[in-house]
């Protein structure tokens, strides 16, 4: 399975979504507030196929 990392950053007034996908490609979205672009990244990460680590107790 192929793993998508997000980071949400803020720069210049304009928060960032950055995918980083597992072939090193970089797609980038632009929103207006933090919670558009951390909604926007959930969305994303459901849609793609990343696979689901359990965390050990």
């Amino acid at each position: 399975m192929s793993q998508v990392r997000s980071v949400v950053s803020k720069e210049a007034d304009v928060w960032i979504l950055r995918l980083e996908k597992a072939n090193g490609k970089v797609q980038e979205y632009r929103c207006t507030t933090e919670g558009q672009a951390k909604q926007l990244a959930m969305v994303l990460a459901a849609s793609t196929p990343v696979e689901s680590v359990q965390p050990q107790a």
